[in-house]
């Protein structure tokens, strides 16, 4: 099977989108280290940059005070990165965005997300646009809360970000290789669920093969990330 690996910095830069949409998604979240992602002069912009919402932390926290508080669900469906300097990066992604309405009905967009990453230091985002692109039609609601951290969990790991006295983040990095892509999760896990299990799937290894890893997950909303423990392969 020929595949092309996710690269270091690729994996990094969708923890932080993990992160980042796992924060909307369960009430309770610190906002203040969630602004330890972003740059002091973070850009987040809508339509291709022709509205802006925040052009730092201050402002940022604000749209973050201003956002509706409703459940929501938000899924990554493609990536694609880029380096722009030897600092910093882009990450282009479409997210499949829900949130159920009245009378059960759902409502939803595909939106196109265009982010700039910097690497000198703690990764963080320099900039971010969101623009929908296309109506979700979906009919059924399907929570993300749970998949999204556990996802920021692992490409933190994967990224090279993990502690390396955590014996957890060891037997996971030792388990998934470093050759890793097309991971996804699957959990059924409510959000803000304090422990839950997951499937992480992936395909990697040498010779590349699809692999699978049961995981325990010990969860805190107000925590930047949760904690695995690999259960073994499925």
């Amino acid at each position: 099977m020929n595949a092309t690996p996710t690269s270091q910095r690729h994996h990094i830069a969708l923890y932080l989108a993990h992160r980042w949409f796992a924060f909307f998604e369960a009430p309770g979240g610190d906002l203040e280290a969630h602004l330890g992602i972003f740059h002091p002069q973070v850009r987040l912009s809508g339509h291709r940059g022709q509205r802006l919402f925040a052009q730092d932390h201050e402002t940022l926290r604000a749209w973050f005070a201003a956002v509706p508080d409703e459940v929501s669900s938000h899924h990554i469906l493609h990536s694609v990165y880029e380096d722009l300097a030897p600092d910093s990066g882009r990450l282009a992604f479409l997210v499949a965005y829900q949130a159920p309405g009245a009378d059960d009905a759902v409502h939803g967009s595909i939106i196109s997300y265009e982010t700039q990453v910097a690497f000198g230091g703690e990764p963080r985002f320099l900039a971010l646009d969101k623009t929908p692109t296309l109506p979700n039609t979906r009919p059924t609601f399907e929570p993300s809360w749970a998949t999204n951290r556990v996802l920021a969990r692992l490409h933190h790991e994967l990224g090279g970000l993990g502690e390396a006295g955590d014996a957890n983040g060891q037997v996971v990095r030792s388990a998934m290789g470093g050759n890793v892509h097309a991971l996804s999760v699957l959990t059924n896990a409510p959000d803000g669920s304090p422990s839950y299990e997951a499937l992480a799937s992936w395909v990697g290894g040498t010779p590349c093969a699809p692999s699978s890893l049961r995981l325990a997950v010990r969860d805190d909303v107000r925590a930047p990330l949760p904690t695995i423990q690999p259960l073994g392969p499925a």
